[in-house]
């Protein structure tokens, strides 16, 4: 994959991220007119599918952590695009990939707009797909910064994204949903939630021992490093795609954090950049 190919195709991503930060805004102010209106459900997911009753205040975090997973990935990469705009990091690149990946949460905002009957419940169960899509898609983008850290060519990770991508619309296409039970997390409860739990949890540990063994192999300190740095990017967006109240704080935290040690180690390893 070229420089121009990585370039058009971070690019295209920032359409969806702009499109998130907008949706969030519009959806803020909304709520503050008081025209957000919602009928709560009977359950709500947390973290790892916890179910518990809904509470009013649960709509409030959700819409917080969707507008965080919009703007922070935008802010991001304006920022990475500045300082590794010509890298010749994969991994900077898949981080990048990944980050761009969480604006598609933005399309959960309008969820609510189904209890008002302005759109059907299918607009409901095409918007949770898609959130998964972009789940599983930054996952793979992530798989892939494990394994382009060791000696595999570059050139051959737009044949691997196209996979992850295909793979991730699979699972969003397959993935059986109830359309009666809407969630305060604004997403439509998942039928196989164990399922698709131990898969994501079994991909995203596979990701970190990866590229804990890429350090090994390698003997470089500093990829332990990129690995706890990307272990605490993980966790962060775990806390917050189930927007869990308890968690969603630290988890941008996390997120936060991950992010910026990772594009600092990045930094150190590729001296010339």
């Amino acid at each position: 994959m070229t420089l121009s190919i990585r370039r058009t195709l971070l690019t295209t991503l920032l359409i969806p991220a702009f499109g998130g930060t907008a949706a969030s805004v519009m959806a803020w102010t909304a709520w503050f007119q008081g025209k957000f209106v919602y009928t709560l459900p009977s359950f709500t997911a947390r973290w790892l599918y916890s179910l518990r009753p809904a509470e009013n205040t649960d709509l409030v975090w959700a819409m917080a952590g969707i507008t965080f997973l919009s703007v922070f990935p935008l802010l991001s990469e304006i920022v990475l695009r500045k300082r590794f705009g010509r890298s010749p990091s994969p991994e900077i690149f898949f981080l990048r990939f990944f980050l761009l990946t969480l604006p598609f949460q933005a399309g959960r905002l309008l969820l609510p707009l189904i209890s008002t009957e302005f759109l059907s419940p299918s607009w409901g169960l095409t918007i949770t797909r898609i959130a998964w899509f972009a789940r599983f898609l930054g996952i793979s983008a992530l798989l892939s910064i494990s394994i382009f850290s060791s000696d595999m060519p570059f050139r051959r990770s737009g044949s691997i994204l196209g996979m992850g991508a295909l793979a991730a619309m699979g699972i969003a296409v397959m993935m059986p949903l109830d359309i009666t039970q809407p969630l305060g997390n604004l997403l439509f409860l998942t039928g196989t939630k164990t399922a698709l739990a131990l898969v994501t949890v079994s991909i995203e540990v596979l990701t970190v021992i990866a590229l804990a063994g890429s350090a090994y192999i390698q003997h470089n300190s500093r990829y332990y490093l990129l690995t706890v740095s990307l272990l605490m990017v993980i966790l962060g967006t775990d806390f917050i795609f189930f927007i869990s109240t308890p968690l969603i704080i630290p988890g941008a935290v996390f997120l936060l954090v991950g992010v910026i040690g990772f594009a600092e180690i990045i930094r150190k390893i590729y001296q010339w950049i």
